[in-house]
């Protein structure tokens, strides 16, 4: 009979034991008998019973269980059917039948004569498989257990007791358990039924809060561990006590021992999920980041690594955000490390990486996610930012980290302006009732849902949001609920409706004249004027805020700001120069100083001084505070030297800002434009194909994303431009076949927003120009009446079609033609009447010379 298999803390622990039960149930019995004497033939009944008897030692028990079901209904009257019940029924549990298997135990109980305490063990031990621990107590308890006093002997006692205790564990009833176990006589068991022992007496004295007698325990049960499966379960047992009592660095070592390569795959993940938590609790994070990467370098293969992974990246985030400390003798944070910052939140986002492409079945994929998803928003990314958020709230369980997810995704489809879904998951975020949620995110989403619903134009859920901040919220009227109303007036402003935004503000103040808003309502007003464009009023409305609200701090910047834009708008350019430039050296941390010193270079580079303009241009892109504007201002500080004349001072900017990470794809694109023009102009200079050569490849690095992207459609267009000059120059016709290929490819893109008429125009005066050089005039005036009737049009393409369609008909001598393309051309550009009625009359009166 086999023997129950050992049981660990959460369950079994180990595979099949061997056969020794098997053995003892057997020993006496009849097959046992025959194999130690000669060998008979086997009768019928012989035969049937050791066939049922070898596929339950092979563990073929679905075989077992048939071929002993069949023997029971086919010698109803053999000896030996009680035991060919009990293997049935043994069978059945195997399978997980253990519903069948006791229905079978207890139907032929009576049935069973000296096997009855094996009927009654093997009927608890099914009851244990199912949970019913007060009916495994109930078996075992009984005058006919292996555990009655008549039949202490048994060679089911040990297991008994085992099972007894395990019971008696789970019914949380720790002190009867240990008492029943601790008062037994183990002498005469075998060593892995002592180990049982002893690790259940461990368990035992652990739940019963003997953490210091469970401890010494379970040092026996480390030295009477037969095999790795069950020295690694002392070794977790051992562990867990340690962590009870607080012994956080001895739990540790503790359980490095069973991160060895003797242990299996299944093992070491454990290993890892404990130790993974104890590690991250530690005092010092740099320790403990340190820890977990060496884990992760020393057991590469072993089970739980995303664990691993996900822990030390979670770590580095708390690294990232974690403020740091005061500079010596000051209360002002020391500037951070921006290299250690950046190379922080890199080595986050790397390991979150590793989980999501490395193990794609990982439960930890969602939060994965989540963080990597707070790495990409850190670092302003917003729509990477948005797919890790969306496929976090979309996988992650209910709260807090779904509903985190959730409300981090709104965030980033409101930033990207899709307003909709970010209202849409805003609800979503209301509707969880956890109190950790309610507490830290219902308001802050009641004030993000009202900006939404104004954005849509959805004005009734606005005011719903803003009445439920005031009304769940009271205690924050003066923070949320005025802000929603603030809100409010700020969405009709955005409309356009300025009066009307200004009535609302006033009218907040008439209800709230004493509220801590009243400075950004009063600068709300004044912002009305600006963006009216009433300069005069903004800047009497910014000055007076000026004189009443100076104690205002956290706004004086940004009024001072704003003051002198408008003066800046009203002309007044020297006051407003000097405003900004004042700004940047008075407030050099704001928010606002980089736009500050960005608009100071703008006046200058409008102005035509480049060289000043590139001076602060430079200053605002060395500005550690500049964000992504410091991308746009390496690239002007470029086109101010290329202004200047300065080609290889520009393209240094140029190619600078192209080896940067994160620049805008749309500045990417602007810069190799501006590249592409540089090499093309010392092509000009020098006209050979090493020349051309890089401005072709610069431009061609934007031409992918056609027809669908405008820059790209542009970029074509460009690019067939650069062909027409080196044709041009050589009479290269290959050359010009290119040409043509380039602009038909335009040509033939259907019209949408990104294929614009003035490329379309381009084109089609680039096909007329190609058709021209090649004597093939007819063809070339068609391309150019294309151009000449577009509808709606570009005054510039139709000056140059009508140019060079005139320019043909005048070397033709057709002096008729060429006046009425004059003429189409002047009803398009009115603007054009002074040159164009010049060339009209001289058409005419060569047409008279000529007689036609």
């Amino acid at each position: 009979m086999q023997a129950r298999k050992s049981r660990g803390r959460k369950g079994i622990v180990g595979g099949p034991a061997g056969l020794l039960l098997a053995a003892l149930v057997v020993c006496g019995g009849w097959l046992a008998q025959a194999a130690w004497g000669a060998s008979p033939a086997k009768t019928p009944e012989e035969e049937a019973f050791s066939l049922g008897f070898k596929f339950f030692q092979d563990y073929q028990y679905r075989l077992a269980e048939s071929n002993f079901s069949e023997f029971v209904a086919k010698f109803t009257n053999s000896p030996h059917r009680a035991e060919a019940i009990l293997y049935q029924a043994r069978a059945r549990l195997e399978q997980s039948n253990y519903a069948g298997a006791i229905d079978l135990l207890q139907q032929s109980s009576a049935q069973a004569g000296a096997l009855q305490t094996n009927y009654v063990f093997w009927m608890a031990e099914a009851r244990s498989r199912t949970g019913d621990w007060p009916g495994v107590i109930g078996l075992l308890q009984q005058t006919n257990s292996p555990l009655a006093a008549a039949d202490g002997r048994s060679e089911l006692a040990a297991p008994g007791w085992l099972l007894l205790g395990e019971a008696l564990l789970h019914e949380q009833r720790p002190e009867e358990g240990e008492n029943k176990l601790a008062s037994l006589n183990t002498n005469g068991w075998s060593q892995d039924l002592r180990w049982q022992h002893q690790y259940l007496l461990c368990r035992l004295r652990l739940a019963g809060g003997r953490k210091e007698a469970a401890l010494s325990t379970s040092s026996n049960s480390l030295q009477l561990a037969l095999d790795p499966r069950q020295q690694a379960a002392s070794v977790f047992l051992q562990g867990e006590i340690l962590e009870k009592l607080d012994r956080r660095a001895e739990a540790l070592a503790v359980y490095a021992t069973n991160l060895v390569d003797s242990q299996p795959a299944d093992v070491q993940g454990q290993a890892l999920a404990r130790t993974i938590p104890l590690t991250v609790a530690l005092d010092a994070v740099p320790q403990a980041i340190q820890a977990l990467e060496t884990l992760i370098a020393q057991h590469p293969r072993a089970q739980g690594l995303d664990l691993a992974h996900v822990s030390v990246g979670e770590l580095y985030l708390k690294v990232y955000a974690s403020p740091t400390n005061p500079a010596p003798g000051t209360n002002v944070p020391a500037a951070p490390d921006l290299n250690t910052i950046t190379n922080t939140l890199g080595a986050a986002q790397s390991h979150f990486n590793i989980v999501i492409h490395d193990f794609t079945n990982s439960a930890l994929l969602p939060k994965a996610h989540l963080d990597r998803g707070w790495c990409d928003w850190l670092s302003t990314n917003i729509r990477e930012a948005k797919v890790d958020f969306e496929e976090a709230a979309a996988h992650l369980p209910l709260p807090p980290d779904q509903a985190v997810a959730r409300f981090k995704l709104a965030d980033a489809q409101f930033i990207l302006g899709d307003y909709t879904n970010a209202a849409r998951n805003y609800r979503l975020v209301l509707t969880n009732k956890a109190p950790e949620i309610t507490n830290a995110l219902f308001d802050l989403a009641l004030y993000q849902l009202a900006e939404a619903d104004i954005q849509i134009g959805d004005e009734e859920g606005a005011q719903a949001a803003v009445d439920k901040i005031l009304q769940w919220y009271p205690v924050s009227y003066h923070d949320l609920g005025q802000r929603g109303l603030l809100l409010m007036g700020e969405d009709w402003n955005r409309r356009t409706n300025y009066a009307k935004a200004r009535a609302v503000f006033t009218s907040l103040l008439e209800h709230a004249p004493h509220s801590p808003l009243a400075p950004q309502v009063q600068y709300a007003i004044a912002r009305t004027y600006e963006q009216e464009g009433n300069w005069k009023e903004a800047i009497n409305c910014y000055r007076q805020w000026m004189t009443n609200h100076s104690g205002a701090t956290n706004l004086v910047p940004e009024v001072e700001f704003h003051l002198a834009l408008a003066r800046g708008n009203a002309g007044l350019t020297n006051q407003a120069l000097a405003d900004l430039t004042n700004f940047v050296a008075n407030y050099p941390s704001n928010a606002l100083a980089p736009w500050a010193l960005n608009a100071v270079a703008d006046y200058y580079y409008n102005q035509g001084d480049f060289i000043s303009a590139e001076r602060n241009y430079e200053k605002l892109f060395q500005n550690p505070g500049a964000g992504e504007l410091a991308y746009q201002a390496q690239f002007w500080a470029g086109k101010s030297a290329l202004a200047r004349q300065g080609m290889e001072e520009a393209k240094g900017y140029f190619t600078k800002l192209l080896s940067q990470a994160n620049v805008p794809q749309e500045l990417v694109d602007r810069t190799y434009f501006a590249l592409g023009d540089i090499f093309f102009q010392q092509y000009l200079d020098k006209p050979t194909r090493e020349n051309l050569t890089p401005a072709i490849t610069a431009i061609s690095k934007v031409t992918n994303g056609a027809p669908t992207n405008a820059m790209a459609v542009e970029a074509l267009g460009r690019l067939g431009d650069y062909w027409m000059q080196w044709a041009d120059k050589h009479g290269d016709t290959d050359s010009y076949a290119t040409v043509s290929n380039i602009y038909e490819t335009i040509v033939g893109y259907p019209a949408t927003a990104a294929v614009s008429v003035s490329a379309r125009s381009q084109a089609e005066v680039g096909l007329a120009w190609v058709a021209k050089q090649q004597g093939q005039s007819d063809q070339a005036l068609t391309h150019c009446y294309q151009v000449l009737n577009f509808d709606p049009f570009d005054p510039y393409w139709v000056e140059r079609a009508g140019e060079l369609a005139a320019q043909m008909c005048e070397d033709q001598q057709r002096w008729d033609q060429a006046g009425r393309v004059y003429n189409r051309v002047l009803e398009k550009v009115p603007a054009l009447r002074p040159m164009l009625t010049k060339k009209i009359a001289a058409a005419q009166a060569r047409r008279e010379a000529a007689g036609k």
